[in-house]
């Protein structure tokens, strides 16, 4: 076929994929003037397609001027200037198409995803829901329905919309599997067992790395630990770079109660991701329990000179130098974190601590009170509180917060029968 033969579309699209943009810009240009129309508007999607939207939208544009009732258009039009951030002009473009247009619901949806981008989430509901009434069987407007449900976090309604997909014979949409999307939404309200049973139907040669990493983390939480730990491994074998995969490879060797193998894999984890300090505070959690004082504390101030500004670094080092007997170094840790604005009611109960290990009792009576108004719950505080009140002979207090331990800790046998005692004493 020779160059006569071939349409300035053609020609441009064909300089455009060589890098030729100046040459493919003319070819565009002469293709409004010589090419028929239908030439022309392929040309546009195959612009808009490839990300050239300027040379798309003035190509959409022309024919516009050409075709005003040509509602088609005018969505396309729309679509690219929501793209530019142009909202305002996109709603022009969509306020222009009357109901009766083949191109109404397609209308309906773009407004549904511009709604969306601005917060509007029930107007885009709306827009959703009417183009449902008015075709409810159209597969395109029910995954709309199921994308805004599942990115709303209104989770067993979307689930609902992807299994009639489903059901219809639909499984892969906009690159999207319905069967992960099901699953990810049931692990979303924390229905394991269903999420896991939806991911077992891929076959393992057919799961991305995210559908591994998925099911993995699905077995994690379902204490299903040497699945998990097969599957995460598995990952890391195909990408030992998946960073992701470490802290809760990592968790999960602790559930599994192998302590070593878990700081081995947070050691690996740090080799692939130095600025991790998610990673710093495992790998210096699980030195701590191998009773390896020096690469914890080390772990711990890693972790604090990569992200001064997360409390979790902070309340870390506090304890690991509480258990050290460093009672100054953990008032001073918990201050430095205070003189950058950094708030936790944990921190009163580290200060309160510290402080009636160095018999500083005013101080510690005033963080205390502190802790206490902070509505502090935890069983392990409630246990330091009781004993600071049984020191102080406040022992109606005591037993009060012993009372309250044993509504959330019921078992625990020796609280009980200390809480007996003082019973009997009254």
């Amino acid at each position: 076929m020779t160059s006569e033969n071939i349409s300035q579309a053609e020609q441009g699209l064909a300089s455009l994929s060589l890098g030729q943009f100046d040459q493919a810009q003319l070819f565009f240009d002469q293709a409004l003037q010589v090419d028929d129309d239908d030439m022309v508007y392929s040309l546009a999607e195959e612009l808009a397609g490839r990300g050239f939207l300027d040379q798309a939208q003035q190509i959409y544009q022309h024919l516009l001027t050409k075709y005003p009732e040509e509602d088609q258009l005018k969505t396309a039009l729309a679509e690219i200037a929501i793209e530019d951030n142009q909202t305002e002009l996109a709603q022009e473009y969509l306020a222009n198409i009357s109901p009766d247009s083949s191109s109404y619901i397609p209308a309906l949806m773009i407004k549904a995803d511009l709604y969306q981008a601005e917060g509007l989430v029930e107007s885009a509901q709306h827009c959703l829901q009417q183009a449902e009434q008015l075709a409810p069987k159209e597969t395109v407007v029910q995954f709309a329905l199921a994308e805004f449900y599942y990115t709303t976090a209104q989770y067993r309604l979307a689930i609902n919309y992807y299994r009639s997909l489903l059901l219809a014979g639909e499984r892969y949409l906009n690159g999207i599997d319905l069967v992960s999307r099901i699953a990810l939404a049931y692990a979303a309200i924390g229905n394991y067992d269903n999420a896991i049973g939806y991911l077992e139907q891929i076959k393992p040669e057919l799961m991305s790395l995210d559908t591994k990493f998925q099911l993995a983390l699905l077995y994690y939480q379902s204490h299903r630990d040497d699945e998990a730990i097969t599957l995460f491994e598995e990952v890391l074998a195909e990408d030992s770079q998946y960073s992701s995969v470490y802290p809760y490879l990592g968790q999960a060797y602790e559930q599994a109660g192998e302590i070593e193998k878990a700081y081995q894999n947070y050691q690996l984890g740090l080799a692939a991701d130095q600025t991790n300090d998610q990673l710093y505070r495992q790998a210096g959690k699980a030195a701590q329990q191998l009773g390896d004082s020096e690469a914890a504390e080390a772990d711990f101030q890693a972790a604090l000179a990569i992200d001064d500004q997360e409390i979790a670094n902070y309340l870390l080092l506090a304890n690991f130098k509480m258990a050290q007997g460093e009672y100054q170094t953990v008032i001073d840790t918990i201050e430095q974190a205070q003189k950058k604005e950094l708030v936790d009611p944990s921190f009163y109960w580290m200060l309160a601590l510290a402080y009636q290990k160095l018999d500083n009792y005013k101080q510690a009576q005033f963080y205390w009170n502190q802790a206490v108004e902070a509505k502090l719950d935890r069983p392990e505080f409630l246990l330091d509180l009781a004993s600071w009140y049984h020191e102080q002979g406040k022992l109606n207090q005591e037993r009060l917060t012993l009372e309250h331990y044993l509504e959330q800790v019921p078992d625990d046998y020796e609280v009980q029968d200390r809480l007996s005692g003082l019973l009997l004493d009254d």
